[in-house]
């Protein structure tokens, strides 16, 4: 292991602990926020698009407050080496039997899930995808950061279309966005069918712009969206 492969071990919430990569893309503010975004009924099924850790999907099924129970989410991750991480978190966590990750490009998710008999049946489908473009913000970073933080491997139009593809007909999909590139957001979900139902901006404190969105859309719906506001202090 070399020196960027080091890790730490984090206690993510009581009882929930998950290994980053010292040097490594970690996990924020907005991927708490969209774990605690994402809601279904009993025994649903799931996916995400973009693990990285696993930490949201860890969040979402060791969540005894609100006592969410899924019966199974497939976890898809680009980068081997977080496929890996994120494989080791779930078994730590004990929930290797509910969270499966898959080392995979998102954009052939609906074909391995087909492969897996299973065809646009989830009922829920979740992201916390790259939130800036290719000529936007620094890009002299790491492999692992540049795919985590900029389109590089797939842009906000892939991953809508990818969730479509995975989602049922009313099912949901759940991502967390940066307010300046919510009309692109807004434009991918439209064009795969998604249509958004509630949306929540958050700042940091009361009075302060919002730096980041959490949208949720529904696949066939008919339009019509609820829009709230929550700051964190």
């Amino acid at each position: 292991m070399n020196y960027q492969d080091k890790t730490r071990l984090d206690e993510a919430a009581p009882d929930v602990f998950i290994e980053q990569f010292e040097n490594g893309f970690a996990y924020g503010t907005d991927a708490v926020e969209l774990a605690s975004y994402v809601s279904f009924k009993k025994g649903a099924k799931g996916a995400e698009l973009g693990t990285g850790t696993g930490i949201i999907p860890i969040l979402i099924c060791t969540d005894k407050e609100n006592k969410r129970y899924p019966e199974k989410i497939y976890a898809f991750e680009i980068q081997e080496k977080y496929a890996l991480l994120s494989a080791s978190n779930v078994k730590r966590n004990g929930l290797e039997d509910i969270i499966e990750v898959i080392c995979a490009d998102m954009k052939n998710a609906s074909r391995i899930m087909g492969e897996k008999g299973i065809f646009s049946e989830l009922d829920f489908v979740f992201s916390n995808p790259p939130y800036m473009k290719m000529d936007s913000g620094f890009l002299n970073e790491t492999e692992d950061k540049l795919i985590a933080r900029h389109e590089a491997a797939a842009t906000i139009f892939d991953v809508c279309e990818a969730a479509s593809r995975l989602l049922r007909h009313g099912g949901d999909f759940f991502a967390v966005y940066r307010p300046d590139r919510l009309c692109d957001l807004m434009c991918a979900m439209r064009e795969s069918s998604l249509e958004p139902k509630d949306m929540v901006f958050i700042s940091g404190r009361t009075g302060a712009d919002p730096k980041l969105v959490l949208v949720k859309a529904k696949k066939g719906a008919a339009s019509g969206n609820k829009i709230h506001c929550k700051a964190l202090r």
